[in-house]
């Protein structure tokens, strides 16, 4: 219904399913979801076309408000950069927060900008499927929002 917006979800579906937790125990099942999971689920045209952009040369990065625990595993697999939420722990447990807070909308652009200097690149191409990737569709020369080219 719009009451809630998804940063809200994920902030709080984070503070109440893993403060607590233990995070080697976490990073294990991120893992195998990484390796079971995210191979079945992912979009074959999603995976050709990252594929596609590795073998111009292109360094991939993958954005996302997804959690690192499982992200990072899996772009590893394909070697592929990651920026997203990452979990804070303290003394081996999760906190529940984000490190750095949610990584979505415009915070996709600061830690873009932050950790790329993109006037290197002389095409950027973005792709999303959700409204909290607008902001980092503003950013590329060439842009896919459903896999739709946009002007």
């Amino acid at each position: 219904f719009g009451w809630v917006t998804d940063r809200t979800i994920r902030i709080k579906l984070c503070q109440v399913g893993y403060v607590g937790y233990n995070a080697d125990s976490l990073k294990h099942i991120g893992q195998e979801f990484a390796n079971k999971v995210i191979p079945t689920c992912i979009r074959e045209n999603a995976l050709e076309r990252i594929l596609w952009h590795k073998q111009q040369g292109d360094q991939v990065v993958v954005v996302s408000a997804s959690l690192g625990v499982y992200l990072e595993s899996w772009c590893q697999s394909l070697n592929l950069d990651v920026i997203c939420n990452q979990l804070e722990i303290h003394n081996g447990v999760l906190t529940g927060n984000f490190i750095n807070g949610d990584c979505g909308y415009l915070e996709k652009v600061n830690r873009i900008k932050n950790k790329y200097d993109l006037t290197k690149y002389s095409t950027i191409y973005a792709y999303g499927d959700t409204p909290n990737d607008y902001p980092m569709l503003g950013l590329a020369h060439k842009k896919y929002y459903k896999w739709q080219e946009m002007n």
